[in-house]
């Protein structure tokens, strides 16, 4: 938000045109107003809002929401002896209005926010540009090249810097977790909003190209007000995959090589081109002091960064709760991920066929390029007749041309369309190996340029997406593996098929027979796509060694023949190649981590299997269960704490461990920044290696605009280059040595005060299901998945134990409290303040500037607490009636508490004064946020009190879906 005490949406009767002043304001940079951009768009949007409002549904709506709009921001200004007038007077303005009107006002609110989102991230890439252009080296904080700088300064020498960058490996990994409230159709609104709006940037705009875009931006937003912000139906998990496929095609594709280009030129700035080709290097400073538009060599020499994003997806894999993922979606979902990458790579050659257009006389075509031709020749006799005849003496284009055609084949192949069978490519290698071959060609014809530019691009597309775009991961809960493997057991390994199909107890759903078919499924993935396409396989909630070697038990036992193959001529299918993560994600679990890898690293039937697989072993960490049933200071200990068990398990028996942490986007679900996650952790933790999830709401904030998404991915990468130092864990460890006792002791502390309150008070669950949204979130159709494990009704409002982590966060959200980001840290302070003494608030402030670990833990509560609402908070409490008010008294008394002492170990005077851009942007948007809660409490209010045969109970709870998207996009935050 940007403009304060602007008005939401400039009013004006329908028959008038836009207000002259908005309508003639310049749009170029350097033009008037452009001192603050961010205010101009965020009114340009909101009056062409209004003016869309009036034209659709009358004046008298957008009179409607101004009176909110103005009665909230003033009762927040109030001093507190007028708060309670204003308050009775927006009642009475809330309460005058009927369902009708109701939803009018909340599609305006929750339109609004939408159309901020976009002008936000606009004001954000802007904010990226200036800071470069501001750097006289161009080097921003928190890039790869200021990372580099930083490696070299602390005096790592060129080759020890090039040597982590080549064993850097990240590994996003975009998930179906549905924290996502907005519709794949409004994403796609918004990005086409975005794009016009980021054209109104161009000075060379005409008066008439200016007025198009505005009419444009007119149309866009005349269609979301009549789009439905709430899906029909439920989206089935390839409708989620296809949600995903947006961020590939707005951004992922391109981004990748891009990202991977603003390392290779850190390099050249580290100094290792000097010292390979003898020019002088003088010290540490010399190549960092070179000028900013100096990117080195970079684009003339074999390019010496490696692809090291390692993209991965659950959505389509994760069965874990979701009897909906079937193998059958799983092998669908490869076919929708090729079809998207090779049209995209596609594209690349179409375009490279039009670029590089050097004329080679046919005698000084390079042998192995003219060999390449002669095999197109046979392959391709009338794509290459053709190109032959529109590009004679272009042999490059011939080539691309040619390469363009195999590709399409093979798109065709690998997604079941009908198409020639020759020239298809048989694996990404046989794409990797032409490419190279054409580097080389051009090489040798003086063309290096050309080599290692765009066409290297594509070669690190291609190292990076293979032809599967993304590795799809499996997962599945470790009890639906033993209870497959007793059936199989008592069957002799080979039961009728009714016994595979019946359905396993306890798992909603899930037979024997679908497990073992996504071992298949597995196995004919990789035969089709590749082994990178799908080798991992999750196991939820691992207790022991056996849940990661059931695994290994089912894939070999997968490659039997189904029931009846001998009589229909069944195949024996491969058993699918592994690499198995036990995901440890409950305490006792976290607790164990340490031995349980140990013995299944010692484990004499598991060793020589991961020595197969070049003793590599990936182990996840789940950050929502933990945090739901610790609290959030003795999950964030219980996680570190494991950490450093898993790491010095992995160093006893010689294995490259890699950390997979199961990280969402709330503080309640290990959210908060991913770099100071990242230089958050214990000594050893990363090494070069980091993988993450990317979930719900986070995938479209980071990936959706190319500029962010780079950024991101940089920050990502920079922050793992310098964790892996061994200053930084030496110094890690000495902070950890002095914090450890103390932080046991704050955790002890804050679990005992968050279980009072969450599983010890008989009174909680009731507090609830009634003082929050939680059973309208679980109808919401968000997701594929249901609320709950163990239940395939996904509209059903579970009981606190059953409920997964995400709507448990969700409904915390929207109720203002996110108590799971911050309960139980003010009692763990003032209990060991009080035991210590007053001396001992020093100790935690030291501790606080020196150990990056607990800071994160005390800057995520700050942030949740931030981002929390008293007044609000206290009347959603109130939906709860009397019998509520112990348990909303109780949260009120840790508020206050935790408050009190993020500030006295921060030293701030108010909350997030260090961060004053999040500061502010939560001060703008809250005043506006206020109309829908508000709406939201008195909505549930009155659902709850409606009978269940009542007419207007299914729309209302229609209603308070429809706020719960509003604050959604408004707080910026789910689950």
């Amino acid at each position: 938000m940007a403009v304060g005490r602007e008005p939401l949406m400039v009013r004006r009767p329908v028959a008038r045109p836009l207000n002259p002043a908005v309508r003639a304001e310049p749009s170029g940079i350097g033009s008037a107003g452009a001192r603050d951009p961010l205010a101009r768009e965020v009114k340009l949007l909101g009056a062409l809002l209004g003016q869309v409002m009036v034209e659709q549904e009358g004046p008298e709506l957008l009179e409607r929401v101004e009176r909110i709009r103005r009665l909230t921001i003033a009762h927040r200004a109030a001093p507190a002896a007028q708060r309670e007038r204003l308050s009775r007077e927006l009642a009475a303005e809330l309460d005058s209005m009927d369902l009708g009107e109701t939803e009018a006002v909340v599609r305006a609110f929750s339109l609004y926010f939408h159309l901020v989102d976009v002008a936000e991230s606009r004001a954000r890439v802007r904010v990226l540009g200036r800071r470069e252009r501001a750097e006289s080296r161009g080097i921003v904080e928190g890039s790869l090249a200021d990372a580099v700088v930083r490696l070299r300064r602390s005096g790592h020498p060129p080759e020890a810097v090039e040597a982590l960058a080549a064993r850097l490996r990240i590994g996003p990994v975009l998930t179906a977790h549905p924290t996502e409230a907005r519709r794949r159709t409004l994403l796609i609104a918004l990005r086409r909003i975005a794009r016009l709006v980021e054209r109104l940037d161009d000075p060379r705009l005409t008066r008439d190209e200016d007025a198009d875009i505005r009419r444009r931006l007119r149309e866009e937003i005349t269609v979301l007000w009549r789009t439905a912000e709430l899906r029909a139906v439920r989206p089935t998990p390839l409708d989620e995959v296809r949600t995903a496929m947006v961020a590939f095609d707005e951004t992922l594709f391109t981004v990748t090589p891009r990202v991977y280009r603003a390392l290779d030129a850190a390099l050249d700035l580290a100094g290792g081109d000097e010292a390979r080709s003898g020019r002088a290097t003088t010290g540490p400073d010399t190549a960092p002091a070179r000028a900013a538009g100096d990117s080195g060599r970079t684009g003339t020499r074999q390019p010496r960064v490696p692809a090291f994003l390692e993209w991965g997806s659950w959505i389509g894999g994760d069965r874990d709760g979701n009897p909906f993922v079937t193998a059958t979606i799983t092998s669908a979902t490869l076919a929708i991920q090729a079809d998207h990458l090779l049209r995209g790579y596609e594209s690349v050659t179409a375009r490279l066929v039009q670029t590089i257009s050097a004329v080679v006389p046919l005698e000084r075509t390079p042998p192995p390029l003219a060999s390449r031709l002669a095999e197109d020749e046979v392959a391709l006799p009338e794509v290459i007749r053709s190109l032959r005849a529109r590009f004679p003496d272009e042999p490059y284009r011939i080539r691309l041309g040619a390469m363009a055609e195999r590709l399409r084949r093979t798109r065709a192949g690998l997604t079941d369309v009908v198409a020639p069978l020759s020239g298809r490519y048989p694996d990404p290698a046989a794409l990797h190996a032409e490419i190279v071959e054409l580097q080389d060609a051009l090489v040798v014809g003086g063309l290096a340029r050309v080599a290692y530019g765009e066409l290297a691009a594509f070669r690190w597309q291609v190292e990076t997406f293979g032809f599967h775009l993304a590795s799809l991961e499996v997962r599945q809960h470790s009890d639906v593996h033993a209870a497959t493997l007793a059936v199989l057991r008592a069957g002799h390994e080979d039961p009728p098929a009714a016994v595979l199909a019946q359905e396993l107890p306890g798992t909603a759903g899930v037979t024997a027979g679908e497990v073992l078919a996504t071992f298949r499924a597995i196995a004919d993935i990789q035969r089709r796509f590749g082994e990178a396409a799908c080798h991992r396989y999750v196991v939820s909630f691992t207790r022991d060694a056996g849940d990661v070697l059931a695994v290994l038990d089912l894939a070999r036992l997968a490659g039997l023949p189904s029931p009846g193959a001998a009589t229909t001529g069944g195949f024996r299918p491969a058993t699918p190649t592994l690499d198995v993560v036990p995901l440890f994600e409950s305490s006792e679990a976290l607790e164990d981590a340490g031995s349980i890898f140990d013995g299944l690293l010692a484990d004499p039937s598991y060793r020589p299997h991961l020595a197969a697989r070049g003793d590599r072993q990936v182990v996840m960490l789940g950050y929502s269960d933990s945090n739901k049933e610790l609290g959030a200071v003795a999950a964030n200990r219980a996680l570190h704490a494991a950490q450093r068990a898993l790491v010095a398990a992995a160093h006893r028996h010689g294995i490259e461990l890699t950390l997979f942490h199961g990280r969402g986007g709330a503080i309640g679900r290990g959210g908060g920044p991913a770099q100071r996650a990242i230089r958050a952790s214990p000594p050893g933790a990363v090494d070069g290696r980091f993988r993450v999830t990317e979930q719900g709401e986070i995938v479209a904030k980071r990936y959706l605009d190319p500029s962010i998404a780079r950024r991101h991915l940089e920050q990502l990468g920079s922050a793992v280059l310098l964790a892996s130092l061994p200053e930084e864990d030496a110094a890690a460890d000495r902070a950890a040595e002095i914090g450890a006792p103390i932080l046991d002791a704050l955790a002890a502390s804050a679990e005992a005060t968050y279980r009072e309150l969450v599983w010890d008070d008989p009174r909680f669950p009731v507090f609830f299901r009634t003082a929050t949204p939680i059973g309208e979130l679980a109808e919401l159709r968000l997701g594929s998945r249901p609320a709950s494990r163990g239940s395939r009704d996904r509209a059903a409002a579970p009981d606190v134990s059953s409920l997964r982590a995400i709507p448990w966060t969700f409904a915390w959200t929207q109720a203002r409290m996110e108590v799971p980001g911050w309960y139980g840290l003010g009692t763990a302070v003032d209990r060991w303040v009080g035991e210590q003494g007053p001396g001992s608030v020093e100790t935690l402030r030291e501790l606080y500037r020196r150990w990056p670990f607990f800071a994160a833990i005390v800057d995520n509560a700050e942030l949740s607490l931030a981002r929390s609402d008293r007044a609000i908070a206290a009347r959603f409490a109130a939906l709860a009636g009397e019998a509520g008010s112990a348990t909303w008294a109780r949260i009120e008394h840790e508020w206050d508490r935790t408050e009190h002492w993020v500030r006295e170990l921060t030293g701030r005077r108010r909350l997030l004064d260090d961060q004053p851009a999040i500061q502010r942007s939560i001060a703008l948007r809250s005043p506006y946020v206020d109309p829908l809660s508000e709406l939201q409490v008195r909505l549930l209010g009155r659902l709850h009190a409606t009978p269940e045969d009542d007419p207007d109970r299914d729309r209302l709870r229609r209603l308070v879906q429809l706020t719960i998207n509003g604050v959604a996009a408004g707080l910026h935050s789910t689950g």
